[in-house]
């Protein structure tokens, strides 16, 4: 299954998904006191050192602190760093989205050049079989050698289009082995033929689809919910942070300057605390976090705009390549299909000219490569619009594209759950599907 294969093997979705883990392993460190403070002084000179008359004299002094940060503020330090990690996770997914539509995409492309393929193939045996016919008249005196030279050249008219498509077919194939991370000269080839994708019916539930779904929405969404921890951070500077700890101080009545000195070792308890008194630094701390909560709200705002946008370009140019693919299938390929019988059965009994032959030939060609075209076409509007949704709209119902490798994370980092719709294609569950280095593999 390409898809799967990709996003099992593409670099670009596992620095994503290590970078996720990264993001993590933030959460404990943030939330976590900072290591303790150990200092100790050594007095080598008894003249120079602390002299107590009751306890003598101190060589050596140990002292013992740590910092505690306000009421609350390893709390807010450590739902700004899941914050972040939420981020980190919707990153994780359109990475993954981005991945899975560069993979449709690079399939439909081979899956045109492939059809485009062997529909120049079939025209070059039936542009030879016209040099035939056009011989035989020739020997029979009823056309001229001008007729036999056309037909040759619209064999090599045939045969230039083949090079043509062939070098974009290696192209495309190269296209879908960087998404797979295989080489680029792997046999990669699609299905000769497609169950064309069922175009949704109603765009505002594809903008309902889009608000719920779409990964870099949602990290928005988790970004204002980090900066409002940030803001809450910043007026925790208002307050101090307590620093206590224990003193020891080693006693000894050698080289004491007092008679009555008993050599008691001395232990004390320390309290300490910092001073905010900088009133205008730390305002400048809550404003620039409100700011930056308020950019990212409008970012989100706009963000949800173009995705609204793109949802409708890519829905009307999804629904009007389904609508004119129709149109070729129904109308222009059966009537292109009769012209050319009734040209050559014509041609044959000489009550029709070469010309028209020909032009019967190149409108049928014509035809059915804008009708492969056009699948192509349709199918990458389809994975254009999965991505920008974030849904694979062919499922039942739409279901959020997740990778194998996924790594475990809680119910906190889960994206939520879009509404439910009716479609099928070529990338719903069920269809043919094989591994990448199969001849006839689906995208899936």
């Amino acid at each position: 299954m390409y898809i799967c294969h990709a996003l099992a093997e593409n670099r670009g979705v596992q620095a994503a998904r290590f970078n996720l883990l990264a993001m993590k392993q933030r959460i404990p460190q943030e939330t976590a006191l900072e290591d303790p403070m150990v200092q100790n002084t050594i007095w080598p000179f008894p003249s120079n050192a602390p002299q107590y008359s009751l306890m003598g004299y101190m060589p050596y002094e140990l002292m013992i602190t740590q910092q505690f940060p306000w009421f609350g503020t390893l709390k807010l330090r450590g739902q700004a760093a899941e914050q972040e990690a939420k981020t980190a996770f919707y990153e994780f997914l359109a990475a993954q989205l981005e991945v899975v539509s560069r993979v449709k995409r690079a399939y439909y492309n081979i899956y045109f050049n492939q059809k485009a393929e062997a529909i120049l193939a079939d025209n070059r045996k039936l542009a030879e079989d016209f040099v035939v016919l056009a011989r035989e008249r020739l020997k029979s005196g009823t056309t001229t050698l001008q007729d036999v030279l056309r037909a040759q050249n619209i064999v090599t008219d045939v045969e230039s289009e083949l090079v043509t498509v062939r070098q974009e077919l290696a192209g495309a194939k190269a296209a879908l082995a960087r998404q797979l991370h295989v080489s680029p000269e792997a046999d990669l080839r699609a299905v000769s033929e497609m169950q064309v994708a069922q175009v949704p019916a109603q765009v505002e539930m594809l903008y309902r689809l889009a608000a719920a779904a779409r990964p870099e929405l949602q990290g928005k969404l988790a970004a204002i919910a980090r900066d409002e921890r940030q803001v809450e951070l910043a007026k925790k500077r208002y307050y101090p942070n307590i620093t206590a700890g224990i003193a020891y101080g080693m006693m000894t009545r050698v080289n004491s300057m007092s008679a009555i000195a008993d050599g008691r070792d001395n232990v004390g308890f320390i309290v300490g605390f910092n001073l905010p008194i900088y009133q205008q630094k730390l305002a400048a701390g809550v404003n620039e976090a409100k700011a930056r909560a308020i950019a990212d709200s409008r970012g989100y705002d706009d963000l949800r705009d173009e995705t609204y946008e793109e949802v409708k370009e890519l829905f009307l140019e999804a629904k009007a390549r389904r609508e004119v693919l129709d149109l070729f299938r129904t109308s222009y390929l059966p009537r292109a299909e009769n012209v050319l019988e009734l040209a050559t059965n014509d041609y044959r009994v000489g009550n029709q000219d070469f010309i028209t032959l020909i032009t019967g030939l190149r409108e049928l060609l014509t035809v059915r490569l804008q009708i492969a075209r056009l699948e192509s076409e349709l199918g990458k509007a389809l994975a254009s619009l999965e991505r920008i949704v974030g849904v694979q709209l062919n499922e039942h119902p739409p279901a959020t594209i997740t990778a194998p490798t996924e790594p475990s994370a809680g119910q906190r980092l889960q994206p939520q759950p879009p509404p439910t719709s009716n479609g099928d294609g070529p990338f719903a569950s069920g269809t043919q599907t094989t591994e990448p280095k199969r001849s006839d593999a689906n995208p899936q």
